[in-house]
């Protein structure tokens, strides 16, 4: 079943619209999302496509007809089921009380008109879809808000409807059942050719389960379209104000939003354009994360040498926008990444070695240091006062060798961050002495 919001404005009597010229077409076979801030007109958009508010302009279309002048109240309820954001129940009715009123709309309209055997089955079933079955001689004012929402997500099962709307169905819900109850939506989309639109607060679970979102922000669309399409860090920083990160779901691919506090010494102590040159930072399973955004911060552009896919580093450096040399997770580094690597070296001003531990998958980065110290560029290692190389190296030796090669080629040997940014700024502090000094 088809349902279409139609170049809507919708207000509540005010001078200006909650929501202008909104257009969606929600069919069956689908879960759509609807994502936004607090006041973006959500709830209301539920609202007018429940037959509940009446657009002021445009218009609200159910299959074929007008749902506010080609279809009654009634007519519309068989054919809409609501999960309301609220799970009051306002009189002593038992849970199962409360989800035989999704029936009302199908019960002949005479006295003494009753539900009839298929109606009860019908309540079951539901009751039992929803998770609610055990609850039904409950009071439903005695339940949870979890419960309660899941038993009004059992009356809304009962209608049989075409379209089923929910708004903030997650609310009250831990999260075994959040992912219960929109798995169980999702499977009446996918499945049974339900038409299912969700308001939800979370963006990842929206990620997760909906095949489109619509982003609103201020009473209009802001995106709209596939989760990868619409979860942007551009557009929740617009819609939402926030600095995210968006990462890629390692099981499903779906996009995962992770919020990055906004504290000013991240959020605005990093210019677009680096005032200072480009440093080429060897790291590795955190060890550059910390430094590569002070170095940022300081000024100074970023790279990353060779990093596999699903280092934390790497996540970091992408976080900074930093160009990345990639590899393949577990992985040695290739020919090819050497290449790209040695290559970084040549256009970099420095070339900073953090405490990473080196094996035979990231020699090459180590090497790569080496060959920048013997072209007399600017090396500066690092390591902490207490630490020894050899706790760090597994390769029998080797990465020893080119440390200390290293070093004697001048690297300049600091034991932190502070030493690291003292030893690039060699104008505005004491030039270090190289070799085996340390700050």
């Amino acid at each position: 079943m088809r349902l279409a919001a139609e170049k809507i404005d919708l207000d509540y009597g005010g001078a200006e619209p909650v929501l202008r010229g909104f257009s969606l077409d929600l069919r069956g076979g689908e879960l759509v999302g609807v994502v936004g801030p607090n006041g973006s007109g959500k709830s209301t958009l539920i609202r007018a496509l429940s037959r509940t508010l009446r657009p002021r302009r445009g218009a609200v279309m159910l299959a074929e007809h007008d749902l506010f002048k080609g279809r009654t109240a009634r007519q519309a309820a068989q054919s809409i089921g609501t999960v309301p954001q609220s799970t009051e129940v306002a009189f002593e009715f038992t849970a199962r009380e409360v989800v035989q009123m999704g029936r009302s709309p199908h019960l002949p309209r005479h006295p003494f008109a009753g539900a009839t055997a298929r109606d009860g089955e019908i309540v079951d079933r539901a009751m039992a879809q929803a998770g609610v079955a055990h609850l039904g001689d409950r009071i439903a004012s005695t339940l949870s808000g979890g419960e309660r929402q899941r038993v009004l997500l059992a009356r809304a099962l009962a209608q049989e409807p075409g379209v089923i709307l929910l708004d903030e169905p997650t609310a009250h819900l831990d999260i075994h059942h959040q992912a219960q109850l929109l798995s169980l939506v999702h499977s009446l989309a996918h499945e049974d050719g339900v038409a299912v639109l969700a308001v939800l607060h979370d963006l990842n679970l929206a990620a997760e389960y909906c095949d489109r979102l619509a982003l609103l922000h201020g009473g209009q669309v802001v995106a709209l379209g596939s989760p990868a399409e619409v979860l942007t860090a551009e557009h929740v920083r617009a819609a939402y104000g926030a600095r995210v990160w968006v990462r890629r779901h390692p099981t499903n691919g779906r996009p995962l939003i992770l919020s990055i506090p906004e504290d000013p010494d991240i959020s605005d102590g990093i210019d677009p354009i680096p005032a200072l040159g480009d440093v080429l930072v060897v790291c590795g399973g955190g060890t550059g994360a910390g430094l590569m955004l002070r170095m940022r911060q300081a000024g100074w552009g970023i790279r990353a040498a060779g990093l596999n896919i699903g280092d934390t580093d790497l996540e970091a450096a992408e976080m900074l926008g930093a160009p990345c040399v990639l590899e393949a997770p577990f992985t040695a580094l290739s020919e090819d990444a050497v290449r790209q690597i040695e290559a970084s070296v040549q256009t970099a001003a420095a070339v900073v070695v953090t405490d990473v531990p080196f094996g035979r998958a990231n020699l090459a980065n180590l090497r790569a240091a080496l060959h920048a110290a013997q072209a007399d560029k600017p090396v500066v290692c690092l390591q902490s006062s207490d630490a020894k190389f050899s706790d760090r190296d597994f390769t029998g030796g080797e990465a020893a060798a080119l440390w200390d090669e290293l070093l004697a080629a001048g690297a300049i040997l600091v034991t932190d961050g502070d030493g690291v940014l003292e030893a690039l700024e060699p104008r505005q502090s004491p030039q270090p002495s190289r070799g085996d000094d340390v700050f």
